[in-house]
């Protein structure tokens, strides 16, 4: 209903100490009133002199809030008569949807993570705290963060149109050409520079993977229990995954009776997440399975620099003769994860599609940390500190392994592991690992449940156990923070 002198507004509410200016807080109030149809077209605003009377306000600010609104279409003015709201977008408010549509099966697909437990877990741990025990964390004080500064700052105020223009979709060549001598010297995968891709993190060589490879209905073949990110790439691409079990001589061949799968994503350097080296009979077998079935193997490298005893075995890359095996790495647990540098390394003839959908999904890392990573590897500062970290966190392990045998021998049991970030927690007791990791989770100590990881419930319960983000001093104050949350949980859990 219209009045004489304009509809009363006496829902607005400015606040004088929101950091949000007052004209930019009744703009936004008569907008969304306008969208939402509480004010339909041709209802008479008040004057600005009531405006500015009833709100106690400047005219400054309800005349900027006007003036935006009317050159966003929201309002008209009527010489002399006042001010309205206008017909372009009131009109339609009440017709909108009550509700959005749903996510497509692919995107449902790609966001179905399981549980929530970690979206904020590494945040949430205050200074003066016992480190976190996620199983994905690295020592960030063993971070080169000196080296790193210098390197940075090296190529940061670089205005050439190489540093700051769009790059090679295939990455810096120098970079690769560093990455290629690095996987050689410590992988042996017998690649060229020109076989090398440079990508955001693994989790985009996945995701490029999956759309260059793979159409809607190709069956996968992923471990079970394996890695999440690999797996819903896959998904999300509408693709079924068939789940392989692991055992001691790393993931098994799919039975002969099943139809081929298209695709199959192995850890054979450290089997995620239980820490199994594939065997080299197992090797052969699964580059045999490729060869026979016409399949792509992409080969996760995952964790592979990080090994503390025990001989590095041949990659499938560098067994393959027949180029069906394409091998994924980066440098997030070997660096720091927020550096998002990784690679990708693939037969000569699926580089240049690689390159060509990679740059359709999500272009090339920023060139300075391309340029700075280069200058890292060739003048061997990656080495060093591989030979510090791998002390470092070998003497962690030790140290989590002891406070572990003292402390929570009663319900979980863990053994050493070669390679990686975490050990194995297996429960003595045939409880939900999930839940046992929100109980924890409620006591401010974060572990990952091995449920995350599987697609059935073949294995028993587990928790992954991270000890790279704890310091060696502290690790037995830590483990009995982690002993008394599981006491606190387990006297408030349902059916204790």
């Amino acid at each position: 209903m219209k009045s004489a002198g304009g509809r009363l507004l006496a829902g607005l509410e400015l606040d004088r100490a929101a950091a949000e200016p007052l004209h930019q807080q009744l703009y936004a109030q008569l907008r969304t009133q306008i969208l939402t149809g509480s004010m339909p077209s041709g209802t008479r605003l008040p004057s600005t002199r009531t405006l500015v009377t009833e709100l106690g306000v400047s005219r400054i600010t309800v005349v900027s809030a006007f003036e935006q609104l009317t050159a966003e279409g929201f309002l008209r003015s009527r010489a002399g008569d006042g001010t309205y709201v206008d017909t372009l977008w009131s009109d339609a408010a009440p017709h909108r949807p009550m509700s959005r549509p749903p996510l497509s099966e692919r995107g449902a697909a790609t966001s179905s993570r399981g549980t929530d437990l970690f979206s904020e877990a590494p945040h949430t741990w205050a200074p003066a705290e016992t480190e976190s025990f996620v199983a994905s964390q690295v020592a960030s004080s063993a971070f080169p963060a000196a080296t790193w500064k210098r390197l940075l700052g090296r190529h940061a105020g670089r205005t050439d149109p190489l540093a700051i223009g769009y790059s090679d979709p295939h990455g810096y060549r120098p970079l690769r050409e560093a990455i290629a001598e690095y996987v050689n010297d410590v992988r042996a995968l017998g690649c060229t520079a020109d076989q090398v891709v440079v990508t955001s993190g693994a989790q985009q060589a996945f995701n490029v993977l999956a759309v260059l490879l793979l159409d809607a209905g190709d069956p996968v073949v992923v471990e079970d229990p394996g890695h999440i990110s690999g797996r819903l790439a896959f998904q999300s691409q509408g693709c079924p995954v068939r789940g392989v079990p692991v055992d001691d001589e790393g993931a098994v061949l799919p039975d002969d009776d099943a139809a081929p799968a298209r695709l199959a994503c192995l850890t054979p350097a450290r089997q995620h997440p239980l820490g199994i080296a594939m065997s080299p009979g197992r090797r052969a077998e699964w580059i045999a399975w490729a060869q026979r079935n016409g399949s792509w193997i992409v080969e996760d490298d995952c964790d592979s620099e990080l090994r503390y005893r025990g001989k590095f075995l041949p990659t499938l890359f560098g067994l393959d003769l027949s180029r069906q095996v394409i091998t994924v790495g980066s440098f997030s647990k070997v660096l720091a994860p927020s550096i998002r540098l990784g690679y990708c390394v693939l037969p000569e003839d699926l580089v240049k599609p690689f390159a060509s959908a990679s740059s359709v999904i999500g272009r090339p890392p920023a060139m300075v940390l391309q340029m700075a990573l280069t200058d890292f590897l060739s003048e061997g500062h990656l080495h060093a500190h591989l030979r510090r970290t791998r002390r470092l966190y070998a003497a962690r392990q030790d140290a989590l392994l002891e406070a572990i045998d003292h402390q929570l021998s009663h319900r979980i049991e863990a053994a050493p592991v070669d390679a990686g970030l975490h050990v194995m927690g297996w429960l003595r007791e045939p409880v939900d690992d999930i839940e046992v990791a929100r109980g924890l989770a409620a006591g401010r100590v974060y572990t990952y449940p091995l449920g995350e990881y599987r697609l059935t419930r073949q294995l028993p319960p587990a928790l992954l156990i991270g000890f790279a983000g704890t310091a060696e001093e502290h690790m037995p104050q830590a483990v009995g923070r982690m002993a008394a949350a599981w006491d606190r949980w387990e006297r408030i859990a349902p059916g204790s």
